[in-house]
């Protein structure tokens, strides 16, 4: 028994000297006020490369406050939006036929109009998920909210508003945003539709 005591008491010395050892090799590694660090590492460089440089804008903040929700007696089906009164610079007629065109496919249902202005064969399935889920609904597009050219990438996105109105008569006012790119001809398309 005065074995096992002495034993438990010895384990117990070393493990004691062995903190204390520990802790005086980690009070050497810190640095009192007065020390510079010898090495200092410089962050990495940023890798986002889609802020963009320079914007232009069309639409003012108080005209996208301006723009009303469409009622079930206000819908009519089609596209009634204005398009000359946003014409600008870079919103030009290549621009807003395309646009139209898309738009107005999208009225009549019709899937091949739609693909014909996307710079992408891939984008046609995502979008016709979203239009084309129920053959019954109808599609009113009425205004835009934004309107901007951004130079970094090099883009155009249009906000379209609108109501869709589904079989049991319900409307139901979104928006949607089409980007537009150069194709590799350099021609503008539709990139995107998010």
């Amino acid at each position: 028994m005065k074995n096992l005591s002495c034993g438990i008491l010895s384990l117990c010395l070393i493990g004691g000297l062995l903190l204390s050892a520990c802790g005086k090799s980690d009070d050497t590694d810190t640095l009192s006020n007065s020390e510079e660090p010898t090495n200092i590492t410089s962050p990495a460089p940023s890798t986002n490369n889609n802020t963009p440089t320079n914007t232009e804008s069309l639409i003012e903040p108080d005209e996208k406050e301006a723009i009303k929700d469409i009622t079930a007696a206000d819908f009519k089906k089609g596209v009634s939006i204005d398009f000359d009164k946003y014409k600008g610079s870079f919103f030009d007629d290549n621009i807003i036929s395309k646009l139209r065109n898309n738009l107005e496919s999208v009225v009549e249902n019709n899937k091949e109009t739609f693909k014909e202005n996307l710079n992408k064969e891939s984008l046609e399935s995502i979008r016709e998920g979203f239009y084309y889920t129920n053959e019954n609904d109808q599609f009113m597009f009425y205004d835009l909210d934004l309107i901007e050219k951004v130079d970094q990438p090099e883009q155009v996105r249009v906000g379209v508003r609108f109501a869709k109105k589904s079989s049991d008569w319900s409307v139901e006012n979104q928006g949607i945003t089409y980007f537009f790119t150069k194709n590799e001809a350099g021609e503008w398309g539709i990139e995107n539709i998010d």
